[in-house]
């Protein structure tokens, strides 16, 4: 695996990330968790230590399968890549689209950034 530093620091992440989305379900249709994990530890095994996830992704559903599936590995040999301010929990800010959850339950998505949202979303994370 080829990894890479982020911009002039000492961190070193790998050039391929594993892409969690689809993980979370949602979306993609129905995701079977323990597949999700397995997927996970295998890309680790074969040298992918930067993850990609959102609490968006499944509403949470990625980042709580993401941890599940780096449960073991000492916290300073993965990265963990998040974005912020997709709020399905909250009305506030534009809406985005409109959507279903895991359920099928009809949520809407907003795009929203406001400082306590990051830090609420951070801390969530």
């Amino acid at each position: 695996m080829e990894y890479r530093s982020l911009n002039d620091s000492t961190l070193k992440l790998s050039a391929i990330t594993f892409g969690a989305w689809a993980a979370g379900g949602w979306m993609w249709g129905k995701t079977d968790r323990n597949d999700a994990i397995e997927a996970i530890r295998a890309s680790y095994d074969e040298g992918v230590t930067s993850i990609d996830t959102a609490p968006v992704y499944g509403q949470g559903s990625s980042e709580q399968i993401v941890s599940e599936a780096i449960k073991g590995i000492p916290r300073d040999k993965v990265q963990i890549l998040t974005k912020f301010g997709m709020r399905w929990d909250l009305t506030k800010g534009n809406l985005a689209f409109k959507s279903k959850n895991n359920d099928g339950k009809d949520i809407d998505i907003y795009k929203y950034a406001g400082k306590e949202s990051v830090i609420e979303e951070c801390n969530n994370s």
